[in-house]
């Protein structure tokens, strides 16, 4: 598969969707039926690859913010043997969470410090934890632990580069003034 042109540079997401994701107009299309492509306030994106049996499979994501939700869409590369055939596949998701179900957020930066004492940003993670409950383990007769979901994204000096780093911190701050 060709490499990408980075996303970070535009501030449509229609025109960084255009020069990153393989599939576009799928995206937009599915991200348009619900939210308004204007009222994005920020947005991230993602993709990689991974090496299957019957070729190389991608992944691609698309998280955004109307300031109310978090809104995923992601599409991944599979196959199915539904019917007689394997058949390879596209599954398609679009996820929407209310940001008012976010319990804790954490914005992380790392910079390298240089030889002449300056700082240059080598590493930007955020997680998200929700109250939304995935699955629970007894511990005892009257305990229990619970597991919330969580979100995690990250870029690096190797992931994205400085320009996506700069936009995955726009995005979480866009977050934390939204969640409240």
């Amino acid at each position: 598969m060709p490499t990408p042109q980075d996303w970070a540079p535009y501030s449509s997401i229609e025109d960084a969707a255009r020069v990153y994701l393989r599939d576009p107009e799928l995206a937009l299309e599915q991200l348009r039926a619900v939210v308004d492509l204007p009222g994005v306030r920020s947005f991230i994106m993602s993709r990689g690859s991974t090496d299957e049996q019957w070729g190389e499979a991608l992944w691609q994501e698309v998280v955004l913010t109307d300031g109310d939700r978090l809104i995923m869409w992601r599409a991944d590369d599979g196959m199915s043997s539904a019917g007689e055939r394997e058949r390879r596949m596209l599954d398609v998701s679009v996820r929407t969470i209310m940001l008012s179900t976010i319990s804790d957020h954490v914005l992380s930066a790392e910079y390298e410090v240089l030889d002449d004492g300056t700082r240059r940003l080598s590493d930007v993670r955020l997680r998200l934890y929700t109250h939304l409950l995935t699955r629970t383990r007894q511990k005892s007769a009257t305990e229990s632990d619970i597991y919330c979901e969580s979100f995690r994204f990250h870029k690096s000096v190797d992931n994205g580069g400085l320009a996506q780093m700069q936009r995955l911190l726009q995005f979480g701050r866009v977050l934390s003034r939204c969640i409240g």
